[in-house]
């Protein structure tokens, strides 16, 4: 994104010689991954796909939430965020989560806690 906003002002620049400007990065924020092979990963997607009925996506988050704090800061290096709602539509001004997907995300976050505990 920093480079087109640079491109674009550049563009500008090429009509107007006398145009400054300074981009600044006021937040960056690093992607974190926790290891798919990793004993919360693996148990998680398992849940994820009795639970839920479909492979779970190991994505990057397009937004910044508490992960990467727990994974740089902390030091926590098995950390994942997961739960309902169309990943798209988060923190939209239309954004809203169907009743059945926050219900199965909920029974696949208690299961998947079980399970790493060891409660069955």
């Amino acid at each position: 994104m920093r480079i087109e906003i640079s491109d674009l002002i550049e563009q500008l620049r090429a009509d107007d010689a006398e145009l400054k400007y300074e981009l600044k990065d006021l937040l960056i924020v690093h992607p974190t991954l926790t290891e798919p092979a990793s004993n919360l990963v693996r148990t998680m997607s398992s849940v994820v796909r009795e639970i839920v009925g479909r492979e779970p996506p190991l994505i990057a988050s397009p937004g910044t939430y508490d992960q990467k704090h727990f994974s740089r800061i902390a030091g926590i290096e098995q950390c994942i965020a997961y739960g309902p709602g169309i990943l798209n539509l988060a923190h939209q001004p239309d954004e809203y989560c169907e009743i059945e997907h926050l219900v199965l995300a909920c029974k696949a976050m208690a299961i998947g806690a079980m399970r790493l505990l060891g409660v069955e």
